[in-house]
């Protein structure tokens, strides 16, 4: 028993090894990692990088920090998270809130506040505005600050989701599930959404006048025309290939004539 127990283990071992990183069919049938960095510099090299489309990334939503318990910078940090998840642009400014009734900045507004006479989060998207109150994540563990700055990044990514449309998912033990404790924060590993509450976003903020970004390839972008100028030797190298005029007379060749039968 002990020995089959100590196999099986050894073989989980090799498993998560072999899966811990891409691999490769080297020319000699032996399996090769992939270099990530040298990955990603072939891929920019073949397309020039990622650029947003105009006519996209119009409109924003304005995190309106109304406290001081959380640094700015932390405030910052979760929202540009949000931003880049949702394609969205998000900046944050200071400000006030006036309950119930606060003034919108931007296209729609997150308000992040410290009052213990308010509520944790509210969720107002006809009135175009959410609000997340600091104040009740220093129950318990959020006295820790450690504790308390992790609540708060989980606390400002619902407040961002459903400001932007994502009420509930299908996945109930998400970040998004019915939370009534401050403390189920704790177990929540990081700031993720569920895959189907992020597709939402896209369609949602768009009734706030808010175009998300639509990000193609440098290359797409020099075939459709619209491309800004070169800024670096692989995208000016991707330029000068699209626009190179053909060094051989282009042939055409003649449509062949039906027989009729």
């Amino acid at each position: 028993m002990k020995r089959m127990i100590a196999l099986a283990v050894a073989a989980s071992a090799t498993i998560l090894s072999q899966a811990a990183a891409p691999t490769a069919k080297g020319g000699d049938g032996a399996e090769k990692r992939i270099d990530p960095a040298r990955f990603a510099a072939a891929v920019y090299k073949h397309t020039g990088g990622r650029i947003v489309r105009p006519g996209t990334l119009l409109g924003r939503i304005v995190c309106v920090d109304c406290q001081d318990a959380v640094p700015r910078e932390v405030v910052a940090e979760a929202s540009a998270a949000f931003a880049a998840l949702a394609k969205v642009r998000v900046n944050v400014e200071p400000g006030s809130f006036a309950w119930p009734n606060p003034a919108i900045v931007g296209n729609a507004s997150l308000f992040v506040v410290d009052d213990a006479t308010l509520p944790p989060l509210v969720s107002a998207p006809e009135s175009r505005w959410a609000m997340v109150n600091v104040a009740p994540l220093r129950i318990g563990r959020g006295a820790e600050p450690a504790y308390f700055t992790a609540r708060f990044r989980k606390e400002l990514t619902r407040g961002f989701a459903l400001l932007a449309g994502a009420q509930d998912s299908s996945f109930p033990n998400s970040l998004l599930g019915c939370i009534t404790d401050p403390a189920r924060l704790d177990s929540f590993a990081d700031t993720r959404l569920p895959v189907d509450v992020a597709k939402r976003f896209a369609s949602y903020v768009r009734g706030y006048g808010i175009t998300p970004a639509e990000e193609v390839s440098y290359l797409q972008a020099v075939k459709e025309g619209w491309a800004p100028s070169p800024t670096n030797d692989v995208q000016q190298a991707i330029w000068d290939k699209v626009h190179a005029m053909p060094t051989e007379p282009i042939r055409i060749k003649p449509e062949a004539k039906k027989v009729k039968e």
